[in-house]
């Protein structure tokens, strides 16, 4: 983790500092108060790219700690100042809560997110994600466009995984393709998203990555067949429809042949990720042979992250554990020169 922690703070400066801009505060580790070299290496490689909420705690001789993976704020402030004392802190006070510094002397809280969508429709809106930093199309280095998934209940609102904080933190703003379950099927939806990823252009964000989980993985893939929509498309766990292992949803062999030969976009970097055990995804062999043979020929550059050792289920790119892992590398693929090949 150490080597993509220091190719992670590279973007930060390489993102901002070419906008002429200063890093929003909750990311500037030289900014933290009594903190060891171990504390300062704990909240660049694991606070800072963990979901909200979050809390990072410090004391006056260099003990720390954070909590994260909670359900209340209040939780993870208790658990934070917990880990924090275990190391030996006698006086350990918060020093960040979610996207804001809270410490004495030092407080800033970040601009919000605008609270209205950038775009909405009869049974879908852009809606700026306010768990996220928000710049703006003149400021900000991108876009991401996260997707979320469809089951059996109503996925609007969710907190997205975790990877999207390495963008976030890169400079990226964050908006929430959200849609109605009831409105939600399949080429509706990826109309909807290819309307939307033009549209958002328009308003001049520079770069966009269209990313999702997912029917929303699946949406992200469908837009390829039209060139210049997003300059990086990330489908993570790619299904069409459903999470009832019993839905169609697990036989989608045809459809995924379609997406695969309808793509046409040369300036556009496709990751393709998919896990062990998901019972969305069918024939796991198939899928790859698919998108290696018929997709990644018609896109600029193509990363498939394959069954990873440790990483199971449908919603195995969710959490902490794969943003630590493979963040900085889906990170390096959108913004390098010259993508890796793997991760």
């Amino acid at each position: 983790m150490r080597l993509a922690s220091v190719v992670v703070c590279g973007w930060f400066l390489m993102g901002f500092s070419a906008l002429a801009e200063t890093p929003p505060a909750i990311l500037d580790v030289g900014k933290l108060p009594t903190a060891s070299a171990a504390a300062r290496a704990s909240y660049r490689d694991q606070f800072l790219v963990a979901n909200l909420p979050r809390v990072f705690a410090l004391a006056s001789g260099g003990a720390y700690g954070s909590g994260w993976g909670t359900k209340t704020i209040e939780e993870s402030r208790s658990r934070a100042l917990a880990n924090c004392a275990s190391k030996g802190g006698t006086d350990c006070k918060v020093y960040a809560e979610d996207l804001a510094v809270v410490w004495p002397g030092l407080a800033n809280a970040p601009v919000p997110a605008p609270s209205a969508p950038l775009i909405e429709g009869t049974g879908f809106a852009f809606v700026p994600d306010s768990k996220y930093l928000w710049h703006d199309p003149k400021t900000a280095r991108g876009l991401v466009v996260w997707s979320h998934g469809k089951g059996d209940k109503d996925e609007r609102g969710q907190q997205t995984p975790a990877y999207v904080r390495w963008f976030n933190n890169a400079g990226f703003d964050v908006v929430r393709f959200d849609r109605e379950m009831a409105w939600d099927q399949p080429d509706r939806a990826a109309q909807w998203l290819r309307d939307g990823l033009a549209q958002l252009r328009s308003r001049g964000w520079r770069t966009i990555i269209a990313a999702g989980q997912s029917r929303g993985a699946w949406n992200s893939l469908q837009i390829l067949d039209t060139a210049g929509l997003a300059d990086v498309v990330i489908a993570v766990s790619p299904a069409a429809q459903g999470t009832d292992a019993g839905n169609v949803a697990t036989k989608q062999g045809p459809a995924l042949w379609t997406i695969t030969h309808a793509a046409n976009a040369p300036k556009t970097r496709v990751a393709f990720v998919q896990f062990a055990h998901d019972p969305y995804s069918g024939d796991q062999d198939d899928r790859v042979a698919k998108v290696r043979e018929y997709m990644f020929p018609h896109v600029a550059a193509g990363l498939i992250i394959d069954r990873p050792d440790g990483f199971s289920g449908h919603h195995g790119g969710d959490g902490s554990e794969f943003s630590q892992k493979y963040g900085a590398c889906l990170l390096r693929f959108a913004l390098d020169p010259t993508p890796p090949g793997g991760c």
